[in-house]
């Protein structure tokens, strides 16, 4: 049995300052506000309609909270608690703002994950991303992946492809042809989640990914850091991924929390013609990637997440 999932839909960053957050996300990138409601602030891109992308959770240590993705019916979210218990892992009901209905579980690596079919809608994107008068910053468009680091990558990949419908397009492995990132999707671009091999024994977060529509945009959203002195927001300049072909750039928010911004991402039209891409790790390192140096900060300066059943982190040990 598979849960019928459509896309990754948003995700639930903590942030030890909300209005600090919201200046960074809001005033300088260029996210628009949907609603701030007590410790929590939804924000979502100029191409998308929905209640929010990107939630803004007040609460320290920065990280991750949790992540979210859309199924394809209120079917297949009944069916979701009755697949996820056949697996033994634990899950309850979960609401948030714009959401009636939702669960929230822990896949075997520890990853909490928000499963939903209804968000309120509260913008038509059509209309939306022709408001440019409005537009600032980066003009993120839409939530586009994210990447995480796990101890048992093998299982947790297997449990993406087998439980929730993902296909894997790209990745990396070692001399022995061992995995040690894979990329996975189920709307069709390149990837939704990138997972990870690390050696700790607890899930963590690399970064939240916005696409962007051109490169102009990300070299604006520098400038304007720039222009802040918030240079210690700028963690790479553009280069060219390998993986994914995306054109991107590398930020941290005033807490540490890295978001990228990237353009140009391909879309697979036919996943049945193609096998995955398998690249040697020596292409993923200061001297590899597609123009030269890799940021490797990316892969080892990392965020926890939350313990969804505690809200404690799980500690980087």
């Amino acid at each position: 049995m598979m849960i019928d999932v459509l896309r990754i839909s948003h995700a639930c960053i903590r942030v030890s300052n909300l209005e600090r957050a919201m200046y960074f996300y809001k005033d300088l990138l260029g996210f628009i506000e949907t609603e701030k409601k007590g410790e929590y602030a939804y924000l979502r891109g100029i191409e998308e309609g929905q209640h929010h992308s990107l939630i803004l959770k007040q609460a320290t240590p920065p990280g991750l909270s949790y992540l979210g993705f859309r199924v394809r019916s209120q079917e297949s979210l009944d069916k979701a608690k009755e697949i996820l218990e056949q697996y033994n892992l634990k899950n309850k009901k979960f609401k948030e703002e714009g959401v009636e209905d939702a669960i929230i579980f822990e896949t075997p690596a520890g990853l909490p994950i928000v499963l939903y079919y209804d968000m309120e809608y509260v913008a038509d994107p059509r209309i939306q991303r022709l408001q440019f008068s409005t537009q600032r910053g980066a003009r993120p468009t839409r939530i586009d992946h994210a990447v995480v680091m796990v101890r048992d990558l093998d299982k947790e990949s297997e449990f993406f492809r087998s439980v929730l419908g993902f296909y894997e397009t790209e990745g990396f492995v070692d001399e022995t042809g061992r995995k040690l990132i894979v990329f996975l999707t189920k709307f069709g671009h390149s990837h939704e989640i990138a997972i990870g091999r690390y050696d700790k024994d607890v899930p963590a977060l690399s970064h939240i990914n916005y696409a962007v529509q051109n490169v102009d945009d990300i070299i604006r959203a520098a400038d304007i850091l720039g222009s802040k002195g918030l240079k210690k927001c700028i963690e790479t300049g553009i280069f060219r991924h390998r993986a994914a072909s995306t054109l991107t750039a590398y930020f941290r928010d005033l807490d540490g929390n890295r978001i990228e911004l990237s353009s140009q991402d391909y879309f697979v039209l036919d996943p049945d013609k193609l096998p995955p891409i398998e690249y040697p790790m020596d292409l993923l390192s200061p001297e590899g990637d597609f123009w030269g140096p890799f940021p490797l900060s990316v892969l080892n300066e990392l965020t926890p997440v939350e313990d969804i059943f505690t809200g404690d982190m799980k500690s980087l040990r």
